[in-house]
């Protein structure tokens, strides 16, 4: 075992600047506040040990899984190491020094004893020879009390439980190698090879049956087509492709086409390529024959016809219709000269009965004065303000007057101007109405005579106003429909030819088809008599006599772990129930069994119980948990015998939810531990430094946390 001598800390977590501690008495105090930097003093001893084993989610520990190594206040340019100089049982010193490159990154050094300086891998396997290969796993469940780590001792699911006391019990490599040979589920492995292996079996039964299916199908559909017999096989089938290929190439001739080199092959497995070529040639002959062109033109051509006639109709019919509207309407309101002329007369009426009215108006108007002069006061009544002469009752003689012929008057003009006005609008309406008709005539007139000119040029011909359209239409349509029956007969009989060969196509298809079925069928016959057949089976033999071997070195495994457990806790139970009772003073339990089980898959299965063999767990508070947490740490780390290389114990805060009673308790157990190992422990309660200081009898070491700073680091002084 080592334990510690010095520790250097410069640019790690709350450390800025570098700082020294020295490990010179067996008891070693850190005491301060939260957020003081004790907790990564501990981080710095575990870190320059294991490195990035110790950090994000491998760690294990929630709260690492964001961790950052080098301070966060530092440049990218400043140094950031952990130097751990640690002493062996004979005496030899040793300095581990760790420095940070990357978040995935680290540099190792070791100063051996002698002085020499060892790196990169050779320091690596110095390290791990000087902790016996032990995990940071190993170190938290056995050297570093870290809360979360000991009390997930009785919290965690049981699997987890019992693999931490595992660890605790120096028992970690057996529970390895029983999660290894678990986690490679060989006997999962095995079904699923030998239901791989049965379903290749059963596919290559169903292959067969599938292939035997299209065969018998293939052959009653060759029978269906006219094949005899005989002439499914490969010299039927050559035969009939070379048969194919003279008559396409009479066909080419025939129709004044070239065929594309089409070569009949040697065997049948060639044959696949001839039907596809043979097939493209066929579709091109259907589509590229002179005589099909000639015929799809023709349609074309008839299709314009017909839709030329039917537009020519159409439009001669609206025509009729044009002209008609408009000599209806001439009948009935005249041409544009009549209505001009009618508009001209009704003008002339509405100028003249304006003038009139502007003259009456200007007499009115006059009147209208004289009447507003009289009424004036002071104003003689009866005197006449244009003409000066005397008229009794003059002012109701003019109003009478204004009443009776000029308001009338005026009133009966403007009306028969409002009427005049009415009748000339309605004229005026009457001659657009005709301009339109006659501009649908003319358009009508002028889209004709296009037609005209469209039909021309299709038959190829002037076609003027002489001409009959429709019957020049009509009869083309004639010779073209006959001409297309005397190609229609022709394209069918050609077509048929075609078919004919396409048929013989098929029946070399199917031919082929049954080569390959009945090759395959013998393939899949053969299966079963290869070699490679033979050496699966064997295999599936082996698998299951590795299995047999592999549960009996799981066996084996088993009961050495279980033997070494029950060994170590029958040296250490009695410790621990010692320690828990101590600590708690819980009048419902004064002795704790630690008990030992095998689970379903032979690893160790622990429990903890009372005097009278019941679960404690359920009935503990939280300050008793930590208790039986710390009283199992404690009591393994009294343990003699183990193989773990660590003359330490680090606490991190162990008096979490611990009574005043509870802390002179666990004091007495540290002074016990002390006569065994180095005590590392970090607190910030008063009351628990009290105790140690003034309890424990072996020399201390106690380094005072003040001040921190994000700049400067912790301010620690040594007392």
């Amino acid at each position: 075992m080592f334990t510690l001598k010095k520790l250097k800390i410069k640019g790690f977590r709350a450390y800025t600047k570098e700082k020294e501690f020295t490990f010179d008495n067996p008891m070693v105090l850190f005491f301060g506040e939260n957020h003081r930097g004790k907790s990564s003093t501990l981080n710095a001893i575990e870190w320059c040990l294991f490195g990035n084993e110790c950090t994000g989610e491998k760690s294990g520990i929630r709260e690492r899984i964001d961790w950052e190594i080098k301070n966060r206040n530092l440049s990218a340019k400043d140094d950031v190491f952990v130097e751990l100089e640690v002493e062996d049982e004979k005496g030899n010193n040793y300095k581990i020094l760790r420095r940070f490159i990357s978040k995935t990154k680290d540099e190792l050094k070791i100063t051996l004893p002698d002085g020499r300086l060892l790196t990169g891998q050779e320091a690596g396997r110095k390290l791990a020879e000087l902790l016996n290969k032990s995990s940071f796993r190993d170190f938290l469940t056995t050297v570093y009390q870290h809360q979360e780590v000991i009390r997930a001792v009785l919290t965690q699911k049981p699997k987890e439980r019992n693999d931490a006391i595992d660890r605790l019990l120096g028992l970690s490599d057996y529970r390895n190698i029983l999660s290894g040979i678990d986690a490679a589920n060989l006997s999962s492995f095995q079904k699923e090879i030998d239901g791989e292996f049965d379903k290749f079996v059963e596919n290559a039964k169903g292959s067969l049956s599938i292939i035997e299916n299209l065969l018998r199908d293939r052959k009653k559909k060759a029978c269906q087509t006219g094949l005899k017999e005989s002439q499914i096989c490969e010299e039927g089938a050559l035969g009939i492709a070379e048969n194919i290929k003279d008559k396409l190439q009479e066909f080419a001739s025939k129709v004044g086409l070239n065929l594309t080199e089409l070569k009949v092959p040697e065997e049948w497995r060639g044959l696949d390529q001839f039907v596809g070529i043979a097939k493209k040639e066929i579709e091109r002959f259907r589509t590229e024959m002179p005589s099909v062109k000639r015929q799809g033109a023709l349609h074309q051509y008839a299709i314009e016809l017909a839709r030329l006639k039917g537009q020519y109709e159409r439009e001669i019919e609206n025509l009729k219709k044009a002209r008609n509207e408009l000599e209806k309407f001439v009948r009935e309101k005249g041409d544009e000269t009549s209505l001009n002329k009618e508009i001209s007369n009704i003008e002339e009426q509405i100028s003249k009965k304006k003038k009139e009215m502007h003259q009456i108006d200007a007499k009115a108007a006059t009147i209208n004065q004289a009447m507003e002069y009289l009424k004036l006061e002071g104003v003689d009544k009866n005197i006449c303000p244009i003409c000066g002469k005397k008229t009794e009752n003059l002012l109701e003689y003019l109003q009478k007057e204004w009443e009776a012929k000029y308001r009338r008057q005026v009133g009966e003009i403007r009306k028969e101007v409002e009427r005049l006005e009415e009748e000339k609008k309605e004229i005026e309406n009457s001659l657009d109405e005709y301009k339109k008709l006659s501009e649908n005539v003319e358009k009508l007139e002028r889209s004709i005579k296009t037609l005209r000119e469209a039909i021309g040029k299709v038959l190829k011909r002037e076609v003027t106003s002489r001409d009959d359209p429709v019957v020049l239409l009509c009869n083309k349509l004639k010779q073209v429909n006959k001409e297309l029956k005397k190609l229609g007969e022709v394209v069918k009989s050609r077509q048929q030819i075609l078919n004919e060969i396409t048929n013989s196509l098929e029946q070399v298809q199917l031919i082929v088809d049954i080569l390959q079925f009945e090759e395959k069928k013998k393939i899949v016959e053969r299966i079963e008599k290869t070699e490679e057949y033979r050496q699966m089976e064997a295999l599936r033999d082996e698998m299951a006599k590795l299995i047999a071997y592999m549960e009996d070195i799981k066996q084996a495994i088993g009961e050495v772990s279980h033997e070494e457990a029950q060994q170590k806790i029958q040296s250490a139970g009695d410790t621990i129930s010692k320690f828990f009772c101590n600590i708690t003073n819980n009048p419902m339990i004064n002795k704790v069994e630690f008990k030992l089980n095998v689970d379903r898959y032979g690893k160790n299965n622990y429990e903890f119980k009372d005097q009278n063999g019941r679960d404690i767990t359920p009935i503990l508070s939280q300050g008793d948990l930590n208790a039986l947490a710390l009283s199992i740490f404690l009591g393994m780390a009294c343990l003699k015998g183990t193989t773990q290389p660590f003359g330490f114990v680090m606490l991190d805060d162990p008096s979490q939810s611990l009574g005043s009673e509870h802390k002179e308790k666990l004091v007495e157990i540290f002074e016990e531990i002390l006569k065994e190992r180095m005590i590392v422990l970090s607190t910030m309660d008063k009351e628990l430094q009290d105790l140690i200081l003034s309890r424990i009898t072996k020399a201390k070491t106690k380094y005072i946390f003040t001040n921190w700073t994000p700049h400067a680091g912790p301010e620690v002084r040594k007392e």
